[in-house]
């Protein structure tokens, strides 16, 4: 079987038509080179290159197998080279995990912005909680704080819920009529079409109770879309009003698809990062901290 080693120096003599030189590019004594490359032409039983005084020329089977092997020797070069950076890089990969709603609604636009390794799991609050306490993930966003002996827990965000409405809709007037009468400003939302991510329209109930302290809502949805930020999506193809997270509306709200209004600053949950204690270095948690924590800094007050 031929040696990749006589093939690789091969390659180094064929580019610089000089063993020596080959030597010097290959890091290793010209006599080594010079025995690969007799190495292999006994093994393929011909000359591969003319000795001259100058250094040396291929012969035409020298130039036939460096035309069938150059592809493949610079491809298994790149795997090398890929390795050798892969394993340079491993300690800079953060891996983070996160529900799936919650990297949809409101850390996708983010978590790009972490490094160049950033490897993501999605899991339920209680498997991440897990993973991170075991080491198998450095970080977790979880919507509850937590605080173990195997963990830190730093205080990430605040998601408010706002009302939010297509572009066409005049807050202002509801902005009014909240000063002059609840029932007037009740009646005013009722006139619109109404958008919920679930049948028990938990956000409205919770909306209705803080702005007007009532637990039953004056509407009923029209549209229910079991997805949050798809019932934003289907709003901004329609007309009409939803309750949401601040931090979920933001997307369309950047994009001038949606309006949000806050009559009463209406706060829902804090979301927490937890990382790992023997794995991560403060100042990497820091940078994360700072990068997640701008998920809030367009949110409309």
């Amino acid at each position: 079987m031929i040696n990749l080693e006589w093939l690789r120096t091969f390659r180094a003599v064929y580019k610089t038509k000089s063993l020596s030189q080959a030597a010097e590019m290959l890091s290793v004594s010209q006599p080594t080179v010079s025995q690969q490359i007799s190495a292999l032409e006994s093994r393929m039983g011909k000359k591969l290159f003319e000795r001259k005084s100058k250094g040396v020329i291929e012969t035409d089977v020298g130039r036939m197998l460096n035309t069938m092997i150059s592809g493949s020797i610079e491809a298994l070069e790149g795997v090398e080279h890929n390795i050798i950076k892969s394993d340079a890089s491993l300690k800079n990969i953060l891996t983070i995990g996160v529900s799936p709603h919650l990297y949809k609604t409101a850390f996708c636009q983010r978590i790009l912005e972490l490094g160049e390794y950033v490897h993501l799991t999605f899991g339920t609050r209680q498997q991440l909680i897990r993973d991170v306490e075991e080491g198998n993930l450095l970080y977790a966003i979880v919507p509850e704080e937590q605080n173990t002996f195997d963990t830190y827990c730093h205080h990430l965000t605040a998601q408010n819920v706002v009302l939010v409405g297509t572009p066409e809709i005049d807050f202002s007037e509801l902005e009014k009529l909240y000063k002059k009468s609840h029932q007037m400003a009740q009646d005013w939302l009722a006139q619109y079409k109404w958008y919920a991510h679930d049948h028990n329209s938990s956000f409205i109930k919770v909306y209705w109770l803080n702005v007007f302290d009532k637990k039953r809502p004056a509407i009923v949805p029209n549209y229910v879309i079991p997805n949050e930020f798809e019932t934003l999506f289907q709003q901004t193809r329609g007309s009409g009003l939803s309750i949401a997270f601040d931090t979920v509306v933001e997307h369309f709200v950047n994009e001038g698809t949606l309006q949000t209004c806050q009559l009463k600053k209406i706060p829902y949950r804090e979301l927490y990062l937890i990382a790992n204690k023997k794995k991560t270095k403060s100042k990497v948690t820091e940078e994360v901290l700072k990068i997640l924590k701008k998920i809030n800094q367009h949110t409309p007050a």
